[in-house]
């Protein structure tokens, strides 16, 4: 009889760490719901929001944000300028990459040389060449001390720095680039546990990591792409944390007891751009017409459920140098129908407006208001990065983009966009008063002359109208009531170091 009874508890027991022991093991992983998958897990050869968020559990940078957003070491315990064109970086000891590799000075100079250098990641250039564009060189001190130099005075780039993850020089070259893109090692809270691309990408804690260790054993990336299949797999329990929730399905997530809603304000400006070179947006009097004619709080409240905030000029409140003086564009359909009058263009005219499938319903929207003062635009939907490749051409006339500005200061997204020679520069606006006063901010290392030339540059391009100033959404993610140690940042950054899952 005692010998049942023992075997039967023996039986219980197994069973409760077998049986439901699957369970714990579960609340032991962290699942993140993501809306696309990863192309790449090799940090130089992207240039993507989406996965820099997510490789920044593999990866450290030398510099880093903290909770309140400013740069703060991380590989670099610290960093100087010894002139106006070079900083030197002591980096941090004892810090080991996932397959056991000390951190040394080699490191840090082949992860930027990647970068920088033309051809260097087989045979082919880095996509993020143009985050830190002024660095010309490294120099090797010792193993924990090297030198960045730029080609000019460049202030924020320990800010830019922040965007770089560092890799194993000896690793990469071993294995190849290739081989690297699929079987990362970094220094980061994480290492890699399994890759199936398309399918989830699986990351394990690091025992040896130099920091304060992760909390959960696994965090696992899964692409759900379809928005209202994440949130089935949120209210399932299936995701902890999923990304990108839409605006009007808000009211899905915040309605289930288990889940909430949680936000940050946004780092993305989003715009209708002009072709400036092509008529009717040739004539600034019709691309003030277009400023007035869209009832954008009304876009902000119907569409984006109140999720975001009107935009007076390009930038996003909060980024050093924003012009606090601008106003925004008034909505006046009959001062814009006055104004197209005063353009020669009594009875309007036809447009074709470009957008990608997240900014179709928005584009609606504006056809709506265009139709009102008699501008027929008709829609085009565009693969975004079918879009993009038309817009880089500067053939197409009015379109809706967006773009990121994740480092807070003004360079990373006047200059792309709104400099002659920006890289986003889609509309062909050209004013050489902005260009220079981009220019002095760049190269100035005085932080009230920066200042003072980025609210010159954006009360230009405010009173110049390149584009039609529309809003900056938040960044919205629904989580399971069990996430603790967790909440978004207006950088973007899923930053999974002190997550982890309590009982509800």
């Amino acid at each position: 009889m005692y010998k049942f009874i023992l075997i039967l508890m023996i039986g219980i027991l197994i069973f409760i760490q077998f049986g439901c022991g699957k369970g714990k093991i579960e609340e032991k992983a962290l699942v993140i719901g993501t809306s696309q998958s990863l192309p790449t897990l090799d940090p130089a050869m992207h240039r993507n929001r989406m996965v820099q968020s997510v490789l920044r559990n593999i990866y450290d940078c030398l510099t880093t944000r903290d909770a309140d957003m400013k740069v703060a070491p991380q590989l670099a315990e610290s960093w100087e300028m010894t002139d106006d064109l070079t900083w030197k970086f002591y980096l941090r000891k004892g810090v080991k990459f996932h397959n056991g590799d000390s951190l040394t000075s080699e490191d840090v100079k082949f992860s930027l040389d990647r970068i920088i250098k033309p051809n260097m990641i087989s045979g082919r250039s880095s996509h993020r060449k143009g985050l830190i564009d002024p660095v010309e060189d490294v120099e090797i001190i010792d193993d924990h001390t090297l030198l960045i130099k730029t080609s000019e005075p460049w202030a924020i780039l320990p800010t830019m720095l922040t965007f770089i993850d560092i890799v194993p020089k000896k690793y990469v070259q071993e294995k190849g680039d290739d081989y690297f893109a699929s079987n990362p090692v970094g220094t980061s809270a994480f290492k890699l546990g399994e890759w199936v691309k398309g399918e989830r990408l699986v990351l394990k804690k690091f025992d040896d990591y130099y920091g304060e260790k992760a909390k959960v054993d696994t965090v696992i990336f899964r692409p759900i792409p379809e928005p209202a299949s994440r949130i089935s797999s949120l209210k399932a329990g299936e995701c902890q944390i999923i990304t990108n929730l839409p605006s009007h399905l808000i009211d899905e997530v915040d309605s289930d007891p288990r889940t909430l809603v949680l936000s940050s304000d946004g780092t993305r400006s989003f715009f209708i751009g002009m072709n400036v070179k092509k008529a009717p947006f040739d004539n600034p009097i019709v691309r003030k017409a277009m400023n007035h004619a869209i009832n954008t709080d009304l876009i902000i409240s119907s569409i984006m459920k109140g999720m975001a905030i009107n935009l007076p000029g390009p930038l996003v409140p909060g980024v050093f140098g924003y012009n606090e003086n601008l106003e925004p564009y008034k909505y006046d359909s009959e001062l814009a129908k006055e104004l197209l009058k005063k353009a020669g263009r009594p009875d309007g005219f036809k447009v074709e407006i470009d957008a990608d499938y997240d900014t179709k319903e928005i584009a609606e929207a504006i056809s709506a208001e265009f139709a009102k003062i008699g501008v027929t635009a008709s829609i085009r939907v565009w693969e975004l990065g079918v879009l993009r490749t038309q817009l880089e051409s500067q053939n197409r006339s009015m379109f809706i983009f967006s773009w990121g500005n994740a480092s807070l200061d003004p360079e990373d997204i006047l200059i792309p966009v709104f400099r002659t020679d920006g890289r986003a520069n889609y509309m062909g606006y050209s004013n050489p008063e902005v260009d220079k006063a981009l220019k002095e901010a760049q190269i100035g290392l005085d932080s009230e002359i920066r200042k003072q030339n980025f609210i010159k540059a954006q009360k230009l391009i405010h009173d110049d109208m390149p584009v039609v100033f529309l809003f900056s959404p938040k960044d919205m993610y629904g989580v399971r009531k069990s996430v603790a140690g967790w909440k978004p940042t207006p950088d973007g950054r899923i930053d999974l170091h002190g997550a982890y899952l309590v009982s509800n």
